[in-house]
């Protein structure tokens, strides 16, 4: 169910825009109006529906997936943003569905210049949806366990409407052997021969002379 969020969220964003559009078109093109109305008629209702599932898909999701501070705060705005947009077109479907064949040209340019305000929200919105993903790993499974070795393994998850109490500490000083920076490296000469190198630093400081070549 973790997944179903990022498939619903594309046909709303597809739809919307396009309304947008033929919104536009209608406005420009007079012979054509009519026949571009009822085109933005049924993209509205189908968008809209599109963009609901999208809202109850991500409040879904949004209790569940693993995340940190970071991606809470924008969490938290993408929330937001989806409220308005999910409000936005509902309305102007809605003002479309009434009106249907008896809006004119000034109504017309009103909710077209209302669509291309609520899809530039939506562009935003999704935009944040992205850096969520692409950025700071929300809902990637391999960056959901590493969250959870931040904390313990416990499998803390940020509650919603909660204090907040994440580590502050950086990703790596809870890492597993990240805090211990002594390393050894293996590599080969010309000869064929492996040397080992053992490196080992305290705080900002790196000690030059303990470095050590085991033949």
């Amino acid at each position: 169910m973790e997944t179903i969020h990022p498939i619903v969220v594309h046909f709303p964003i597809a739809l919307l825009i396009t309304a947008t559009f033929v919104g536009l078109l209608a406005v420009l093109f007079k012979n054509k109006r009519e026949e571009l109305k009822i085109v933005l008629y049924w993209i509205l209702i189908l968008g809209s529906i599109g963009v609901l599932a999208a809202l109850v898909s991500g409040l879904y999701e949004a209790g569940r997936v693993v995340h940190n501070e970071a991606i809470h705060k924008i969490m938290e705005k993408h929330e937001l943003l989806g409220y308005i947009i999910t409000s936005a077109f509902a309305i102007i479907a809605l003002w479309v569905i009434i009106r249907k064949r008896k809006i004119q040209i000034r109504e017309l340019t009103v909710i077209t210049l209302l669509l291309l305000a609520s899809s530039s929200v939506l562009v935003y919105s999704a935009y944040l949806g992205g850096q969520m993903v692409y950025e700071q790993g929300a809902g990637v499974k391999p960056m959901e366990k590493l969250m959870m070795e931040m904390h313990g393994g416990d499998g803390h998850q940020h509650e919603h409407g909660k204090a907040d109490t994440h580590d502050t500490a950086g990703a790596d000083a809870n890492i597993p052997g990240a805090a211990d920076t002594g390393h050894k490296v293996m590599d080969k000469d010309h000869s064929g021969s492996e040397h080992a190198h053992s490196h080992k630093t305290e705080g900002n400081a790196h000690d030059g002379d303990n470095h050590s070549h085991e033949h």
